[in-house]
């Protein structure tokens, strides 16, 4: 039997590992197909989510976005989203 990740896991695996090396941390839930970032608030979590078109990084109900073809720069911008918001 082989395993194949899909694009979309790839996507988040490499969202995850970004948002790691910008100081956020995150992970993937088996219950839930996203991840979930860390705020400084115990058991509060920011949740990204895939878009419908699979091209998109989505959190903020689907407000902010950004393309997951830029891992780094969606990582900076979920970062900056945290700090504006008073989540770090």
């Amino acid at each position: 039997m082989t395993w194949e990740i899909g694009p979309e896991l790839r996507a988040l695996a490499a969202l995850c590992k970004e948002l790691n090396l910008v100081g956020v941390g995150s992970e993937i839930r088996d219950s839930l197909p996203g991840l979930a970032v860390r705020t400084s608030t115990p058991g509060v979590y920011v949740h990204v989510f895939i878009g419908t078109t699979g091209h998109q990084y989505e959190w903020n109900t689907s407000v902010k976005q950004h393309p997951i073809n830029d891992a780094p720069g969606a990582a900076q911008q979920i970062r900056a989203f945290l700090h504006e918001n008073g989540y770090l």
